[in-house]
């Protein structure tokens, strides 16, 4: 997926509605899919986050950051944290989140933690944030 096709539908998810028990994670990119100029690669996909990245702190500022190691612990813990937040902390290093004005928060990360997976990158959408 291209840079204007991504920040086409982060936006879309960004302003819908949120609720239920399933907030959903979208992959923007995989390594290894098909792309007109050929399989995509993990670096590619950090690129593409780089991109995504870059546009969205020059449109809305500085990322917040969470390391997904402190969420894992507190989750180790037993702390609860909301989903999406929990699901992506497992798959994750570190977690990108911006807060829109309606108070929205739009998470983006690559997973690349487990070594005989895939290269991803995602995006979430969230109405809560880890205390």
């Amino acid at each position: 997926m291209d840079i204007a096709k991504c920040l086409d539908l982060v936006d879309e998810l960004w302003d819908r509605d949120v609720g239920g028990p399933d907030p959903g994670i979208v992959e923007l990119a995989v390594s290894g899919s098909e792309c007109p100029g050929g399989r995509l690669t993990a670096e590619d996909v950090y690129a593409l986050e780089g991109a995504l990245t870059e546009h969205l702190t020059t449109r809305e500022g500085a990322a917040a950051r969470w390391g997904a190691g402190t969420l894992q612990e507190r989750m180790g813990r037993g702390e609860e944290i909301p989903e999406p937040w929990a699901r992506l902390a497992v798959q994750t290093v570190e977690l990108q989140a911006w807060k829109n004005a309606r108070g929205r928060w739009l998470v983006i990360t690559v997973a690349d933690t487990d070594p005989e997976a895939e290269v991803r990158l995602l995006f979430a959408v969230s109405d809560v944030v880890p205390d």
